[in-house]
């Protein structure tokens, strides 16, 4: 199983410390935190995380408006909101800003460690699916070619060269052999 990085973001000190021991005892991942909104930026534009734990109450940056920040910063992080005060209000807020989920305090340690096992299920789902879509596009302008012999991996690659160039390409062979296609891979994979 891949070691997983967690930002935990609490105004209460604390609170920042018991989360860090109980999560990274169960979860087994590495664990960084930030007693201020101000803090967890520094954190978020220097390092990558798989998921963000967000106390919504907090001096200066508050948790929605970290939110806010990380959505725009990274997307694609999960990150679960936390509050003592606040209900159905302030976690439908939440959620429609970009949150994953909300936890109201005092929660129960289970409750805690099943919700973040949840979310990071979802940053990895995130993740892969992101590298799917990324190698499937790599793969795009090759869709009509079909091969994977030795000679025909040595096409992809020309092609592939041939595509950074800024030249004026000739492609010649008989009649049938995909010269269109190999002409259109080309076009796709150039600027």
């Amino acid at each position: 199983m891949k070691e997983y990085r967690l930002l935990v973001v609490d105004d209460e000190v604390d609170m920042l410390r018991l989360l860090e021991r109980s999560i990274k005892q169960d979860l087994d991942c590495e664990i960084d935190t930030a007693a201020s909104g101000t803090e967890a930026l520094r954190l978020l534009r220097t390092s990558n995380y798989d998921l963000a734990l967000v106390h919504t109450r907090m001096l200066g940056i508050d948790g929605l408006e970290l939110l806010e920040h990380i959505k725009q910063i990274n997307p694609w992080l999960t990150v679960v909101m936390m509050t003592a005060h606040g209900g159905v209000e302030l976690a439908v807020k939440s959620i429609k800003k970009g949150a994953y989920d909300f936890l109201t305090k005092p929660f129960d340690h289970g409750e805690l460690v099943h919700l973040l096992r949840k979310a990071l299920e979802r940053s990895q789902l995130l993740r892969e699916n992101l590298n799917l879509q990324r190698r499937i596009k790599e793969k795009e302008p090759f869709e009509n070619l079909v091969g994977s012999s030795p000679a025909m991996e040595r096409v992809y690659q020309t092609i592939q060269m041939i595509a950074k160039t800024d030249v004026t390409v000739l492609i010649t062979g008989e009649s049938g052999t995909g010269k269109d296609l190999a002409a259109r891979a080309i076009h796709g994979l150039s600027h």
